[in-house]
C-alpha cells in the first residue's frame, strides 16, 4: 500500500512538471527581434542618419549611401514610413528603399558632378530629424 502511495505521489509531482513547462512554453512568446506595442510614435530624438562613405569623388559615378533609422521611444523601428532627403538639388538621390523596412531603415545612394560639402536631413511624412550629416564630394 505504502509503495501504491509513493508511486502516486511521483506520477501526480511528474505530471504537475509537465504541466507548469506548458503552461510556460503556451504563455511566453518568443521573438527574434524586439516588438512593442508603441512602434507608431516616431521618437525623432532616437531616430538618426548616417552615411558612407563620409566622402566621395565628384564625378557623378562613385556614390554614398545614407541610412535612416525611425525609431520609437523604445529605440524599436517604426516600419512604413516614408522618408525623404532634404539636400543640394545638385545631388542625385537613388531611392533604394525610401519607405522603412520592419527595422525602420531606409536606404539611399547618393551622387553628383560638383564638388562641395553638402549637409543631409532627413524627413518623415511628419517632421524633420533633429540630427543631420554633412558629406564631401571632392
Amino acid at each position: 500500500m505504502a509503495s501504491i502511495k509513493k508511486y502516486s505521489i511521483i506520477a501526480f509531482l511528474v505530471f504537475s512538471l509537465f504541466a507548469v513547462v506548458y503552461l510556460i512554453y503556451k504563455t511566453t512568446k518568443f521573438s527574434s527581434k524586439a516588438t512593442g506595442t508603441l512602434t507608431k510614435n516616431i521618437t525623432l530624438e532616437n531616430s538618426y542618419l548616417f552615411a558612407t562613405p563620409l566622402q566621395a569623388k565628384a564625378d557623378g559615378l562613385e556614390k554614398v549611401r545614407v541610412i535612416v533609422f525611425v525609431l520609437d521611444q523604445k529605440g524599436i523601428g517604426i516600419p512604413n514610413q516614408t522618408i525623404s532627403l532634404n539636400i543640394s538639388p545638385k545631388i542625385n538621390i537613388e531611392n533604394i528603399q525610401s519607405t522603412t523596412d520592419s527595422y525602420g531603415k531606409a536606404i539611399f545612394d547618393l551622387t553628383t558632378k560638383f564638388a562641395s560639402t553638402y549637409p543631409i536631413k532627413a524627413r518623415t511624412t511628419v517632421s524633420d530629424l533633429p540630427q543631420s550629416i554633412n558629406i564631401l564630394f571632392y
